[in-house]
């Protein structure tokens, strides 16, 4: 008996289709740097909360940043107590983002035995008295920070340079600090006049070294053996950040991690 065979035409149309399904197959795409740091910021504040990762909602970053790809693990602490805020950090290189995060409410099921309530409740005198007689509206407030006097752009921020003043709620947002926690090694980007609160975006971190300064080089552990040595930074360098030190008697080049204004500690 023979067999069956397929006619050119039907070859050349199963060729085209799988060629289509290959061709319009989606590829896998690798999550960007912002993806990836908005899905580790989840999992950590979902860690500190003791709630699900699908229950944190992190806002959206600002267009303006660019994420850096990280070579080495974020870190994440709470800068500020109101837990509102993020900071994530990355050593390799060296930067730091605020993150705006929140928690999703879930609403809780009646349990099985509850039955519906079918008729309404018949008002009472008092209630009918209540809906007669409107409540007089209270527009509630909250403290957040404002400078104590004006203070100018590039200025570095300590917490004797505030005070906690009333402010009414309906006028304050995530971006407001309502504490003076976190305020070290940061520097303000624009003026800021007395009695205005200082938000998120008016700081960042601030310049602890500057180029061509001498700085102190600590090596070693406290505690155990340590020494310190005077060299020059060869750059820049913010809170956290690595940067290269020179030897101007030897010419060596070593590097470091700032850690306040002026020092540095051995990597």
């Amino acid at each position: 008996m023979k067999k069956p065979v397929a006619s050119p035409r039907l070859s050349l149309w199963l060729a085209g289709l799988l060629a289509g399904c290959l061709l319009g197959a989606p590829l896998a795409q690798a999550a960007s740097p912002q993806e990836t740091l908005v899905a580790e910021v989840a999992k950590w504040a979902a860690s500190q909360n003791d709630v699900p990762v699908d229950q944190v909602i992190v806002a959206p970053l600002d267009a303006r940043v660019a994420v850096q790809p990280c070579a080495s693990q974020y870190s994440f602490d709470y800068p500020f107590v109101n837990r509102e805020s993020v900071r994530a950090r990355c050593l390799k290189p060296a930067w730091q983002l605020y993150v705006k995060v929140a928690f999703a409410q879930v609403q809780q099921a009646l349990p099985a035995n509850t039955k519906p309530t079918t008729q309404a409740a018949q008002p009472t005198q008092a209630t009918k008295a209540t809906q007669a007689t409107p409540p007089a509206v209270s527009v509630e407030s909250r403290q957040v920070l404002v400078a104590v006097s004006n203070l100018n752009a590039g200025q570095l921020l300590q917490p004797s340079l505030f005070r906690l003043e009333k402010m009414d709620a309906d006028k304050i947002n995530k971006s407001h600090l309502l504490e003076a926690t976190g305020l070290e090694g940061q520097e303000l980007v624009r003026n800021l006049r007395a009695g205005e609160p200082i938000r998120l975006a008016d700081m960042r971190a601030a310049i602890m070294v500057k180029r061509g300064e001498q700085v102190q080089l600590t090596l070693g552990k406290a505690g155990e053996f340590q020494i310190s040595v005077r060299l020059e930074a060869m750059q820049d360098g913010r809170l956290g950040e690595q940067i290269k030190l020179r030897n101007a008697e030897s010419g060596r080049v070593l590097g470091g991690v700032v850690t306040g204004k002026g020092e540095v500690k051995g990597s």
